[in-house]
């Protein structure tokens, strides 16, 4: 009976370290993997008041991460077309903060006085505002003759150094008809959300053809954009530009002037998961739901 009881209690034992062992086994977190693919292919949206100029970069790219209005940027920072960047520049992503309004004060140096041949009596009672009768004649006469010479010769050079052909490029007239990019099936529509579909998805085979929405400029075609592949965006006016992303190919070169309807990509899985093309159009910096402006089907 002893040795029973004592093999019981051994066996007990033993159960016990066993149980003990499974209960420090490790395990493994695997939920950290499950977000991988989204921030593999998440967008590099760009925030803040500035941004500095990276290597690739365009002042359409830029405007396009930062969901800004490209016009409006070149206008914070004092830039006209084509709008040329460096690397390691900084740029103003909003308004710079205006001077409060008030009158406007004129500093002349005493010098400047001096220096004139005005009498004795008139150098230092002369204001900006009203001067001696001697002198006045003279001043006026003499800024208002400089002012027409000069404004004329501005408009006369205005009007000679710019050809119609740039007349016509800055032309902002009307998108007056759009045209879907490509053939497939609708997969994705637009979601005005801030986390929501920013465009629509269009599924076929690869290589099939993209084409271009509506006339305009290529402003940008490249990869530089983390999260839409081979890109293309193209301006069509001062207003909207239109983009094509996840091509397999791309076919035009950034300032090229194309048509509606132009073969300008092919269908592809670049920057994503499987072959699509994800197509956005813009007005003035802000996405729009591109259904409005395609023609139905």
């Amino acid at each position: 009976m002893k040795n029973i009881a004592l093999l019981i209690v051994i066996i007990f034992s033993l159960l016990g370290c066993s149980s003990s062992s499974y209960e420090r086994a490790p395990v493994a977190d695997v939920t950290i993997k499950t977000n991988s693919y989204a921030s593999n292919t998440s967008v590099q949206a760009i925030t803040g008041k500035t941004y500095k100029v990276k290597k690739g970069d365009t002042l359409y790219s830029i405007a396009w991460r930062g969901n800004l209005d490209v016009n409006r940027l070149a206008k914070y920072n004092n830039l006209s077309s084509p709008y040329l960047i460096k690397q390691g520049q900084r740029l103003n992503l909003a308004p710079i903060n205006k001077k409060s309004k008030g009158s406007v004060k004129i500093a002349i140096p005493a010098k400047q006085h001096t220096s004139q041949k005005t009498s004795k009596n008139t150098s230092l009672s002369c204001t900006d505002q009203s001067c001696n009768k001697k002198t006045e004649p003279v001043v006026v006469v003499q800024n208002t003759k400089e002012y027409a010479d000069n404004t004329h010769n501005k408009q006369t050079n205005k009007k000679e150094s710019i050809p119609s052909s740039k007349k016509q490029h800055n032309s902002n007239a009307k998108v007056s008809k759009w045209r879907w990019p490509t053939n497939g099936k609708l997969t994705n529509t637009f979601s005005s959300s801030q986390a929501g579909m920013k465009g629509i998805s269009l599924t076929n085979t690869r290589g099939t053809p993209i084409n271009a929405a509506a006339s305009g400029e290529v402003v940008y075609a490249g990869s530089g954009l983390r999260g839409f592949g081979n890109l293309i965006i193209i301006k069509h006016n001062d207003d909207y530009l239109s983009a094509y992303a996840h091509n397999e190919k791309l076919l035009i070169r950034e300032n090229e002037q194309i048509t509606m309807g132009q073969k300008i990509a092919i269908m592809g899985d670049s920057g994503t998961d499987s072959v699509k093309l994800h197509f956005e159009i813009r007005y003035r910096g802000k996405s729009v739901d591109p259904l409005r402006y395609l023609p139905k089907r």
